[in-house]
């Protein structure tokens, strides 16, 4: 006969044995790739934006996101001011702002003028140009001033890499030239896993190399079956562009990896979309939101 103190027994080891069960299966799905909030580049919603900008940032915060990038100077009708009303709102939060490249140190001061006044820490700008070693070097070492202009003022200076950085110059490139000539203290990079994937380049030696220099990272996916032409920039038909974990990057691979790049902030980025732009920022939000590492 099973007696009152028999059953408490069976049941508290059921409990536990329930529990380790629990925890075993959770240690086996592994940990989130992406613990942080994630974060949105408003360039991917740069269609709706303008036309009803509360709206739309009302949309992308129910997807989950709680972070963004905006590229400055941003749409008329989104000054500073609405843009922070904006933000206590809808809960989300400017990260970055995207400026054009500065020819001159009294270009970035304009561009830093605007990035005070939308209250971000870091800024990014991008060449897409193709130019000879000397002129990455001189771009090197202008980016060192610019980011020694920003330092005091509470913003990191970043660059964001397209394709033309991954060309060979002799010896070397562009980025490495800028990763070898820029002062690691003012001048960090801003990621993007697709364009240095397109390139034929892989992210991980790069983070090896340079562990700390990559807070910034743009996430965005690369197309299955699409014809790679790393010397030119592809078109827009067909679209190489997909939503985060439906393309071929190896995503688990990367994000394994973000420590050692020094990654802060995350933002997906989705220059073209075969879908909805919002429901494909639904799309990528999920897949990362979900991924676990083993």
């Amino acid at each position: 006969m099973l007696t009152r103190r028999d059953f408490l027994r069976a049941t508290l080891i059921g409990s536990v044995a329930g529990a380790a069960a629990t925890t075993r299966s959770l240690w086996a799905a592994g940990r989130l790739a992406w613990p942080k909030p994630i974060g949105l580049e408003l360039y991917t919603v740069r269609n709706l934006l303008p036309k009803n900008p509360l709206g739309t940032l009302k949309a992308v915060a129910a997807v989950g996101y709680k972070e963004l990038e905006l590229g400055l100077p941003a749409p008329p009708t989104i000054t500073p001011a609405r843009f922070k009303s904006y933000e206590q709102e809808t809960g989300l939060k400017l990260i970055s702002g995207f400026l054009p490249l500065p020819k001159t140190v009294d270009d970035w001061k304009k561009g830093l003028d605007q990035a005070t006044a939308y209250g971000v820490s870091y800024t990014a700008c991008s060449n897409v140009e193709r130019i000879d070693a000397d002129a990455w070097k001189r771009m090197a070492d202008l980016f060192n001033e610019c980011g020694r202009l920003s330092k005091p003022m509470g913003i990191q200076f970043t660059y964001h890499n397209h394709i033309r950085e991954f060309e060979r110059l002799g010896n070397t490139d562009g980025y490495e030239i800028l990763l070898t000539r820029c002062d690691p203290k003012f001048v960090k990079m801003e990621m993007d896993i697709f364009w240095i994937t397109y390139s034929g380049r892989n992210p991980l030696p790069y983070f090896q190399r340079f562990p700390g220099r990559f807070p910034l990272l743009h996430i965005k996916d690369l197309k299955k079956g699409i014809t790679v032409n790393p010397d030119e920039f592809p078109g827009r038909s067909p679209n190489p562009f997909t939503e985060v974990g439906q393309g071929r990057i190896d995503w688990p691979k990367i994000f394994a990896h973000v420590g050692q790049a020094g990654a802060k902030h995350i933002f997906v980025e989705q220059d073209e979309c075969d879908v909805p732009p919002l429901e494909a920022i639904k799309i990528s939000y999920r897949y990362l939101k979900n991924l676990r590492l083993s």
